[in-house]
C-alpha cells in the first residue's frame, strides 16, 4: 500500500509594510491643494474640505492596493520631484543642475517604485505560489 507525504514549501511569505506607503501622504495633500481651489466654488468650503479629505483617503488606499498602487506613484514621483528640483533651481552651474535634477528623480523612482512593489508583491506571491510537493512512497 502506498503513502502520500505532502513536504511543505520552505520560501517565507513577504510581510508588507504598512507604515512605508504613508510617504505618500505628503503628495497627497499637495494634489489635494487643485483639488479644493476647483471645488470650492462649486460646492463650499465645507463640501470642499469633505472633497479634499476623501481624496487623501482614495490616494492613501490605493497606496494599498495592488496594481492600482501605480496611480498614487506615479502621480507622487511627479510631485516629489518638482518639490525637491524647486531648490535645485539655484544651483549656479548648469552641469551640477543637471546632475542634482536627474539624481532627484531617480531617488523618487526608486521611493515610489518600493512602495509599488510593497503593495504588490504580496498580491503576486499569492498568484505564483509554488505548490506543495507530494511525493508517493510504497511500503
Amino acid at each position: 500500500m502506498a503513502k502520500y507525504i505532502v513536504e511543505d514549501v520552505k520560501t517565507s511569505k513577504f510581510e508588507k509594510n504598512y507604515k512605508f506607503p504613508l510617504i505618500n501622504l505628503i503628495p497627497a495633500i499637495v494634489w489635494g491643494i487643485p483639488v479644493y481651489q476647483k471645488m470650492q466654488p462649486v460646492i463650499g468650503t465645507a463640501g470642499a474640505y469633505g472633497a479634499v479629505a476623501g481624496f487623501l483617503i482614495l490616494y492613501i488606499t490605493l497606496s494599498y492596493l495592488p496594481i492600482a498602487a501605480l496611480i498614487p506613484a506615479i502621480a507622487s514621483v511627479i510631485i516629489l520631484t518638482a518639490m525637491f528640483w524647486a531648490p535645485a533651481d539655484h544651483i549656479g552651474n548648469n552641469v551640477v543642475r543637471i546632475v542634482v535634477k536627474a539624481l532627484i528623480l531617480i531617488v523618487m523612482g526608486m521611493i515610489e517604485f518600493c512602495v509599488f512593489i510593497n503593495a504588490t508583491l504580496p498580491w503576486l506571491e499569492s498568484k505564483t505560489a509554488t505548490p506543495p510537493r507530494v511525493r508517493r512512497v510504497e511500503e
